[in-house]
């Protein structure tokens, strides 16, 4: 595919494949491990935003069923693997979109039953929120701003784990995931 991005008819076609299998697993109930993983890794950084979005989006009522029972090394190791890296002036990664970030930020406000601190989708989205309050906050200003009024709504102990691994990640020293 060319460097620009997939071209016009792909992404409609993944889009299409996202919607589907997010009504199937909607439908379902989420009752299938290989459906979770086949919707986290979707979810990893290397696709569209709108993608991204559009899955957090629609399964928002049942993303808890995105957890699955695995060891903390594998958790661990399928998180990793969905952020595009630590922090971006030390790593060279790429910043996260807002649409992404806004869609993480959605995912954890306004739920019938809160995710807890053991959900593949909670642990995701303080990752995600914490890696980009922390780039922001060694950038600039508007960054931070533009955080501020993503949290707005989301509880006190959630925002205390965005900043404790945002705090977490500015002091390591690399940096990096």
């Amino acid at each position: 595919h060319s460097s620009h991005g997939p071209w016009r008819d792909e992404l409609r076609a993944l889009e299409d494949f996202v919607s589907d299998i997010c009504e199937s697993y909607l439908e379902h109930g989420g009752q299938y491990e290989s459906f979770s993983m086949c919707l986290r890794l979707l979810l990893r950084h290397d696709f569209p935003p709108k993608v991204i979005s559009d899955i957090l989006t629609k399964l928002h009522p049942i993303l808890n069923l995105l957890t699955i029972k695995e060891d903390r090394e594998s958790m661990h190791s399928s998180l990793m693997q969905s952020v595009s890296g630590g922090l971006p002036s030390l790593d060279a990664s790429r910043r996260d979109p807002s649409s992404v970030l806004d869609a993480f930020a959605a995912a954890l406000k306004k739920r019938d039953r809160e995710l807890s601190r053991e959900d593949y989708i909670y642990l995701l989205a303080i990752t995600v929120l914490s890696r980009n309050l922390a780039s922001s906050s060694q950038r600039c200003e508007c960054g931070l701003e533009a955080m501020k009024k993503r949290l707005a709504g989301i509880s006190s102990a959630v925002i205390y784990d965005v900043f404790q691994v945002s705090k977490l990640l500015l002091e390591s020293a690399a940096g990096t995931k």
